[in-house]
């Protein structure tokens, strides 16, 4: 088990333990003061780094040593942090009985954290692996093993300010940090089997703040594991969720009643805050595959939020689905390729500037209200 971050875990840092294990990377600018780092071990984006301070996105504090990282990578774990790239629907593929969920729960090798090659410079580090995923459920119905055959492509690049063009500037916005970058994804399955298959982003951050999710006044809101409970309510603007790394508990939100807008706001000391806003598309009626193992044939959760108990660190993950990429179908059966980009924007400064930062990207209000 890994532990919550305690080091402070700085741009320089997380560049020195990858490459002391001979790990493929990029450091990518992009904000004033801003960076990334693109990792080829297990397709991580790590930050936004602010000038020398630690990473805004969670992080395990293996990287603070090079002896903790290098058993840390030695164990071929998969929770290294930050922003990754998933291949869905978990149920599928890491899931061999649904029935005894926990007990036979199987993260592929060859999906995480598998090297991936990059290629492409610091203005535009791609990343690229080929996967050969077993259908768990699909096999089992057959009786026989079903295996998909699926290309995964990533892209990454710098974006800008998204507020730069608003022709009345947010007060106070001349005190805010900005980082921002956009995640463009290309999946294909060169075969014609009956598996579905989507993009998953999944963006680790530190507990102690509220996840923002815009969309309907009344969103339709599944359980996957614990029930989130008092946790989760209603805000203007969408819903909330506290986020506190204690408890566990995974939920998922209809995609017709979700903008693709998820935001996670987390208060800082001396009246500042930490703002992240990811931006993805949304499309209701498409069968984003993703199911609880106690509700077979559910379908059309977009967007989900993981909370983690403390067992793994103590984070959350901010969740989207990609296009299935049975949306676009081939005369022969095949699947075409689909491209999925999303946006995700940081924003460090004071509390009172950050807060409607939220309620310009985020669409949600950022207090009142609060859950339990």
């Amino acid at each position: 088990m890994t532990a919550t971050v305690t080091a402070p875990l700085d741009l320089e840092t997380v560049v020195t333990r990858l490459t002391e294990r001979g790990i493929a990377h990029r450091r990518v600018r992009v904000g004033p003061d801003a960076h990334i780092v693109v990792s080829a071990y297990g397709a991580r984006v790590y930050g936004p780094f602010f000038g020398s301070e630690a990473s805004e996105s969670w992080m395990p504090d293996a990287f603070a040593d090079a002896s903790g990282f290098a058993a840390l990578h030695e164990s071929g774990a998969w929770n290294v942090g930050g922003d990754r790239v998933w291949i869905g629907p978990e149920i599928e593929y890491m899931i061999p009985d649904r029935d005894r969920y926990w007990e036979t729960y199987d993260l592929p090798a060859v999906l995480d954290p598998a090297e991936h090659v990059l290629s492409g410079d610091a203005d535009e580090p791609t990343m690229h692996r080929h996967l050969r995923l077993r259908g768990h459920q699909r096999s089992r119905a057959n009786g026989t093993e079903v295996f998909g055959s699926l290309d995964l492509g990533i892209r990454i690049r710098a974006t800008a300010d998204p507020l730069r063009h608003l022709p009345v500037p947010v007060a106070g916005a001349d005190e805010v940090e900005y980082g921002g970058y956009r995640t463009e994804l290309t999946l294909s399955q060169a075969t014609n089997v009956p598996l579905d298959a989507e993009a998953w982003t999944l963006l680790q951050v530190r507990a102690g703040g509220t996840a923002l999710i815009a969309g309907a006044a009344a969103q339709t809101v599944t359980d996957y594991y614990e029930p989130v409970g008092a946790l989760l309510g209603p805000r203007p603007g969408g819903s909330a969720v506290t986020i506190t790394g204690a408890d566990r508990f995974k939920i998922g939100f209809a995609a017709a009643h979700v903008s693709g807008r998820m935001a996670y706001l987390r208060e800082l000391d001396d009246d500042r805050a930490v703002l992240v806003v990811r931006c993805s598309a949304v499309w209701p009626g498409f069968a984003y595959s993703e199911e609880p193992d106690f509700l077979p044939g559910h379908r059309g959760d977009a967007l989900h939020i993981y909370n983690d108990d403390g067992g793994l660190g103590g984070f959350a993950e901010l969740e989207a689905r990609g296009t299935p990429v049975a949306a676009v179908r081939c005369a022969d059966g095949t699947d075409r390729p689909v491209t999925d980009r999303v946006l995700t924007w940081w924003f460090r400064g004071p509390s009172a500037t950050i807060h409607d930062i939220a309620r310009h990207l985020g669409h949600v209000e950022p207090t009142g209200g609060a859950c339990a």
